[in-house]
C-alpha cells in the first residue's frame, strides 16, 4: 500500500509534477481557445484542443495515470519507464511524452509482457527486450493511495512455484481485487487499468479478420469489445472512421448499461444500436404500404410464460429457427437458381439488318453462360443489367465488322439509326427475363408448401416446412411481419439488388451473440468492409429456445470463411465470487452442452449463496424485502429482484412496493436500466450485473436446457451477493444434485 510501500515519496513526486504540468497544458489551451474565430482550419484545431481541456480537467488531473513499465530493449539496452493512462498527454513546448495513451503500442506491455521474453509492434518492427518492472496506481484527490506491483511469471516462480499452475488456480494480484470488490452503479465501466492479458490479446487482434469469443459469465466480453473499438479508432483513425463503427446490443436497456464506457474510453460518435432497430429501417422500403413488424416482445410470452399451448410453441419454434437459420440462408440462394433455371428461356437473340439483308444473331447457349458464369458475383437485377451492355457490346462488334467487310461508313442519322434500333430490340429481348420484386418473392417462397419443400434441404423435414408455411401464411394474412423475417428479407435484397453500399460499417461489434440468429449475423457481415467483426457471446447463456447460435461452428465456419475467422476463448470469470460461481457451474453440469466451457472464478471469496424457504406467499415477501433492506445498510448499491417469468416480476413488484418503496419494475421495453432495486425478469438481466440478486421461486425452473440457461444466466449476474428462494414442500429440480455446502439453507 501507499504508506509503506519502498518507493512512494519517488511516486508521490513523479505525481505531483505530472499535476503540475498538466495545469500548465491546461492553462495553455484555455489561453489558445479563449478567442473566436472564423477560419475554418483554426476552428477545427480548437474543437480538437477544446477535447483535449476537457479531459484534462475532468479526468486526466484527477488521474493522469493508473499505471507504469519499465522496459530494457534489446542490443541497445536503453531502459524506458513509462506511465500509461486513459489519454496520452504530451507537453506542448518540448513535445515530450509524459503519460503514454493506453492504447499505444509500447501499452501493450503492460497488459502482457513478461519479464524477458517481452516484445511490442511498432508497424512492422518488433521491439523485443525485458520488461524490469509493471506497476499499478491508485491515485485520489492527486494522491496516491495505493502502490500495487505487478506479478510477472518470475516473481511468482521465484514466490510461489510453477506460475503456470498458480496463475490457472485462478490468482489476481491486489490491484485487481480492489477494484473488483468495488460495488456497482447503473452504468458499465472501463477496465483500462485492470485489462488482463488474454484480454489484451483479443483487444489489439488484427482489424483485417473477424474474431469470434466465447468468454463465461463475467469474463468481461463486453467490456474487451467496446474496449477494441477504442484501441481499433485510436491505431487506425486514418482508414477507419469512428462513425462508421456500429455495436449490436441485445436491448435498449444494455445500451444505456453500456453508454458511458465510450465516451470515457475518448471515442464519441459510434452507432449503437439492436439488430431489430436498425434492419427495421432497411427493410421498410421493402414492405407493403400497411404493412407492421409485429412486437419482439410476442415471442417471449408464448415462450417464457406459464400456460402456453404446445403445438403452438412447436410450430413458432419450427418457423422461427428456420427463418434464422443458415439453411434459411442456403434456400434463399436456391431460390434464385431456380428462377434462373426455370423461369429464363435463354432464347437466340437475332435481328436482321435491313440495308445489307445480314442477320445478327447470339446463341442462347452463349447468352445463357454469359449470364451463369461472367456475372454470377452480381445481384439479379444488375445482373440483367450487365447482361444487356454485354450483349449490346457483342452485337455492335458483330455489326461494325460486318460494315468493315463491306467497307460501309455510315454517317452519324445512320449510326443513331442503328443504335436506336438496337436498344429497342434488347428492351424486347430483355422482357422475356423474370423482374424480381424482393418482398414478393419472399412472399412466394414462405407461403408456397410445394415450392420451399422443392428448394429447401432434403434434411429439413416435411413438418418444419409445413410449420414454415402455414404459419407463415396466417401472418401474412394479418399484413404482419415478425422480427426473424427481417434478415431473410434483406439477404434476399443482397441477392436480388444489393444492400446500399454507403451504409456500410468499417468495424462491427456483436455483443450477446448467441441470441441472435446466423442469419441476423450474416447480414451484418454483408455490412461490413472486409468482414472486420467482434463477435462476443456465450453458447451456455443462449436464453433462447426459438432462435440463436446453437454452435459457434455457425459462423467460423458457416459465414465467416474468407478470411478466416480467429476465435478466442475466455473461461476466467472477474464478475462473482468463489462461491458464487461454484454453485451456477453445477446448473451448467446437468445439461451437458457439447461447447460449454466453465467459468474459473478468480480467487476472490465472499459470503455463501442463501437459499430462503418460505411456508407462504407473504413469508417469502417479508423475507426478500428484509433481506434487501439488509444489502442497503450494508452499502450495496445494485440489487436486482428477479422473477422467472414477466408476470412473476409483476407480481413480486406489487407485493413489494409498499415495504420498498424506492422499487423500480423494469420490462423488455425499458429503455434505461436506473440502478437501485430492480425487478425484472430473468431474460433481461442478460449483460447487467449487479451487487446483489435475490432469485425468486426457483422450483419454477424445470429440468430442461432452456430453463437451466436461464436460471445460470441469472445466477451469474451478483457481484457479491446471490439468494435464491424456494416454496415449502416445492421441487427445485435443477438443485436437486446442489451440494449442501454450496449453500446456505435459511
Amino acid at each position: 500500500m501507499a504508506i509503506q510501500h519502498r518507493d512512494y515519496d519517488q511516486e508521490q513526486k513523479k505525481l505531483e509534477e505530472t499535476v503540475s504540468i498538466i495545469d500548465n497544458e491546461i492553462a495553455q489551451l484555455r489561453e489558445d481557445i479563449r478567442d473566436a474565430t472564423d477560419d475554418y482550419v483554426k476552428q477545427v484545431v480548437n474543437f480538437s484542443k477544446a477535447k483535449d481541456l476537457r479531459y484534462l480537467e475532468d479526468q486526466g488531473r484527477e488521474k493522469p495515470y493508473f499505471g507504469r513499465v519499465d522496459f530494457l530493449k534489446d542490443e541497445v539496452y536503453e531502459l524506458d519507464s513509462v506511465y500509461i493512462g486513459k489519454r496520452g498527454i504530451v507537453r506542448s513546448d518540448t513535445f515530450d511524452s509524459i503519460v503514454v495513451d493506453w492504447r499505444a503500442p509500447i501499452a501493450s506491455l503492460y497488459y502482457s509482457g513478461e519479464s524477458k521474453d517481452a516484445f511490442y509492434r511498432m508497424g512492422r518492427e518488433i521491439v523485443r527486450g525485458e520488461v524490469r518492472l509493471k506497476r499499478n496506481f491508485a491515485i485520489e484527490h492527486g494522491k496516491i493511495t495505493g502502490i500495487y506491483d505487478g506479478a510477472v511469471k518470475e516473481t511468482i516462480n521465484r514466490e510461489m512455484g510453477h506460475p503456470d499452475e498458480f496463475l490457472q488456480e485462478g490468482f489476481i494480484d491486489e490491484f485487481l481485487a480492489a477494484n473488483l470488490n468495488e460495488t456497482n452503479d447503473s452504468r458499465l465501466k472501463d477496465i483500462v487499468a485492470t485489462i488482463q492479458s488474454e484480454q489484451n490479446d483479443i483487444i489489439r487482434a488484427e482489424k483485417e479478420r473477424p474474431i469470434v469469443v466465447q468468454g463465461v459469465a463475467g469474463s468481461g466480453k463486453t467490456t474487451i469489445a467496446l474496449h477494441r473499438l477504442s484501441y481499433l479508432i485510436y491505431n487506425y483513425q486514418d482508414t477507419m472512421l469512428s462513425k462508421k463503427f456500429m455495436v449490436f446490443a441485445p436491448n435498449r436497456m444494455f445500451l444505456t448499461y453500456i453508454s458511458e464506457v465510450l465516451p470515457e474510453l475518448g471515442v464519441d460518435d459510434v452507432q449503437q444500436s439492436t439488430f431489430v432497430d436498425w434492419a427495421a429501417r432497411l427493410v421498410k422500403p421493402i414492405m407493403p404500404k400497411g404493412w407492421r413488424i409485429t412486437s419482439p416482445d410476442k415471442p417471449l410470452t408464448l415462450f417464457f410464460e406459464e400456460d402456453q399451448n404446445p403445438r403452438e410453441q412447436e410450430m413458432a419454434r419450427n418457423r422461427l429457427r428456420f427463418k434464422g437459420s443458415l439453411v434459411c440462408r442456403d434456400t434463399l440462394e436456391q431460390y434464385i437458381r431456380h428462377i434462373v433455371g426455370t423461369r429464363i428461356p435463354f432464347k437466340k437473340l437475332s435481328f436482321v439488318y435491313t440495308r445489307t439483308k445480314q442477320v445478327f444473331a447470339i446463341d442462347g447457349e452463349f447468352i445463357k453462360q454469359s449470364f451463369l458464369e461472367l456475372f454470377s458475383n452480381l445481384p439479379y437485377q444488375r445482373r440483367l443489367d450487365a447482361l444487356r451492355k454485354h450483349l449490346k457490346q457483342e452485337m455492335n462488334k458483330k455489326f461494325y465488322a460486318h460494315l468493315r467487310e463491306l467497307k460501309v461508313d455510315l454517317d452519324k442519322q445512320g449510326l443513331a439509326k442503328f443504335e436506336k434500333m438496337l436498344d429497342q430490340i434488347l428492351d424486347q429481348y430483355m422482357t422475356s427475363f423474370p423482374r424480381l420484386e424482393v418482398f414478393a418473392s419472399y412472399r412466394e417462397l414462405m407461403t408456397d408448401e410445394q415450392l420451399l419443400r422443392l428448394l429447401a434441404p432434403a434434411d429439413i423435414s416435411d413438418e418444419i416446412v409445413h410449420d414454415v408455411s402455414t404459419s407463415t401464411i396466417e401472418l401474412f394474412e394479418q399484413e404482419r411481419l415478425e422480427v426473424e423475417d427481417i434478415a431473410p428479407l434483406l439477404y434476399l435484397q443482397h441477392l436480388i439488388e444489393g444492400l446500399d453500399k454507403a451504409g456500410h460499417f468499417d468495424h462491427t461489434v456483436i455483443d450477446e451473440a448467441q441470441d441472435l440468429s446466423a442469419l441476423e449475423i450474416g447480414v451484418i457481415a454483408l455490412m461490413t468492409k472486409g468482414h472486420s467483426i467482434t463477435v462476443v457471446g456465450d453458447i451456455a447463456q443462449g436464453i433462447h429456445a426459438y432462435r440463436g447460435i446453437h454452435s459457434w461452428d455457425e459462423l467460423t465456419q458457416g459465414i465467416f470463411q474468407q478470411p478466416r475467422a480467429s476465435y478466442y476463448t475466455l473461461s476466467q470469470s472477474y464478475r462473482s465470487t468463489v462461491e458464487i460461481m461454484r454453485c451456477a457451474n453445477e446448473i451448467l453440469r446437468r445439461i451437458e452442452l457439447p461447447e460449454t466451457i466453465l467459468a474459473k472464478p478468480v480467487l476472490r471469496h465472499g459470503e455463501m449463496p442463501s437459499l430462503l424457504t418460505s411456508s407462504a406467499e407473504i413469508e417469502q415477501w417479508k423475507m426478500v424485502a428484509d433481506r434487501v433492506e439488509q444489502y442497503v445498510r450494508e452499502g450495496l448499491q445494485s440489487i436486482a429482484i428477479v422473477a422467472k417469468t414477466i408476470q412473476g416480476s409483476k407480481k413480486a413488484h406489487k407485493a413489494l412496493k409498499e415495504k420498498l418503496p424506492n422499487i423500480t419494475l423494469l420490462g423488455s421495453k425499458d429503455k434505461q436500466y436506473p440502478g437501485g432495486i430492480t425487478v425484472m425478469p430473468a431474460f433481461l438481466t442478460k449483460g447487467l450485473q449487479f451487487d446483489a440478486v435475490i432469485l425468486l421461486d426457483v422450483h419454477q425452473y424445470e429440468e430442461n436446457e432452456w430453463d437451466a440457461k436461464l436460471l445460470y444466466v441469472a445466477m451469474t449476474r451478483p457481484v457479491h451477493r446471490l439468494v435464491l428462494t424456494v416454496r415449502q414442500g416445492e421441487n427445485a429440480p435443477l438443485l436437486a444434485d446442489l451440494p449442501v455446502d454450496y449453500y446456505v439453507n435459511e
